[in-house]
């Protein structure tokens, strides 16, 4: 019986939110301190009634909780609910306004016991969160999303599956302060970056000059300085094997419709959403895919090609363009990642795996430059300047023209100034 009510309380504690935002206006007092006790009705006027000595007892004297309005309870958890299920008085008293913390909790499988633990251990938790002036900027954020979060914290997955948990459930976790991109992130400004000015440069001429590469991958110069940015194709990066197998690969994995970069979220990454101007569909080559020995062989040319390691690339970004399908004029460079650990793309691998039959290019807006698809060629360019690589470079605008006839299969390599991989695992980039 203990148990059950000791269930019932924690679990309709968590269904009325925990409104513990009203704890940072709840006092200790004494009797002593409240011989007049006040009330505010709806329409706000206030009613003030003395307290008779004889009213003020012992039991009356020891610590009770109290807000400014002068009504007081026994306990935390009495004030937290009868101020939820009354909605006639106090109305206008200065209050934060409460913040639910998530979906109600079920309590699943054998180690109910364990579960309930958790929700209790949560609650003063999430009590000491919101009588803390430090946590402001990311408690309102921290929010259980998920209703087995509590179950889940008590068989140990705060632990196992650290990358889901600390966030979707970061009350069980007692992980709020995880919200904090800035604290779960921290960004070193002085790491070192894969181009300093003058790299970018050093990089093209090498890869169009150096025979090994000339012979190897016949690179085509469409733009240089000093007249315009960069933009070259090679071409045998990928065999024809290697082609139909990324192709087989991201089939597998399976094409979503393609989004772009939306707003900021509550744990600091970005929404993704999408939009009437990019209209293909697309897949990430993660896991399996990557590690696939035919992706490996594709992946270290790659690297070999731009000197940088493949640790600063994002993983693959398999693309499928049906008939009438685009990508409008768009740069591939994101202002934020300016002060995240990867730091900023700086260049951009397109592979093309199949050659199609009509429409389907790449064209740079600014610069009158059209790169047909054709299986095995890559087209490269920067996304920033020579002199200062991190910052964008406009001149690189491009769009993917819609494809009239045949299907367009390409992968998207995005190259930054530092490791990309490492802060991705962390849910950092």
């Amino acid at each position: 019986m203990t148990l059950l009510m000791s269930l019932m309380r924690h679990v309709r504690l968590l269904s009325i939110s925990f409104l513990v935002a009203i704890s940072l206006h709840v006092m200790p007092c004494t009797a002593s301190d409240t011989t007049q006790v006040c009330t505010i009705d709806a329409n706000g006027q206030e009613t003030c009634v003395q307290e008779p000595e004889s009213v003020v007892s012992e039991s009356n004297k020891k610590e009770r909780i109290c807000l400014p309005d002068g009504h007081c309870w026994d306990s935390l958890d009495l004030a937290l609910v009868e101020r939820f299920n009354d909605q006639t008085k106090a109305t206008h008293v200065k209050l934060i306004k409460p913040v639910p913390f998530g979906e109600a909790q079920q309590v699943a499988g054998n180690d109910n016991a364990k579960t309930v633990q958790v929700l209790g251990e949560t609650y003063e938790y999430m009590v000491g969160v919101y009588n803390n002036e430090t946590t402001k900027s990311f408690r309102d954020g921290c929010h259980c999303r998920h209703e087995h979060c509590a179950f889940w914290a008590a068989i140990g997955e705060c632990e196992k599956n650290p990358s889901y948990m600390l966030l979707q459930c970061a009350p069980v976790c007692q992980t709020c302060h995880q919200l904090s991109f800035e604290y779960r992130c921290p960004y070193d400004k002085n790491a070192p970056m894969a181009w300093g000015p003058g790299d970018l440069n050093k990089m093209f001429e090498r890869i169009t000059t150096d025979p090994f590469y000339v012979e190897k991958y016949e690179p085509n110069v469409l733009s240089k300085p000093p007249e315009g940015p960069w933009v070259i194709t090679m071409e045998n990066v990928a065999t024809e094997e290697e082609c139909t197998k990324m192709i087989e690969l991201g089939a597998a994995r399976g094409y979503e419709r393609s989004q772009d970069v939306g707003a900021r979220k509550f744990d600091g990454t970005y929404d993704a959403v999408k939009q009437d101007t990019r209209t293909s569909h697309n897949t990430w080559c993660v896991d399996e895919c990557y590690n696939h020995t035919l992706n490996q062989n594709v992946i270290k040319r790659v690297e070999n090609i731009t000197g940088i390691p493949d640790a600063n690339s994002e993983y693959w970004q398999f693309l499928q363009y049906e008939v009438g399908q685009f990508y409008a004029e768009h740069h591939d460079y994101i202002p934020f990642h300016l002060e995240r650990s990867q730091g900023v793309r700086i260049i951009t691998v397109f592979l093309y795996l199949n050659d199609v039959e009509e429409g389907g290019g790449t064209h740079f807006t600014k610069l009158g430059i059209t790169v047909q698809p054709k299986r095995g060629r890559v087209v490269i360019w920067p996304s920033v300047y020579d002199d200062d690589p991190n910052k964008r470079d406009p001149r690189t605008h491009h769009e993917a023209l819609p494809v009239k006839k045949g299907i367009k299969y390409g992968a998207n390599a995005w190259v930054h100034q530092r490791d990309f991989k490492e802060p991705y695992s962390k849910g950092c980039s």
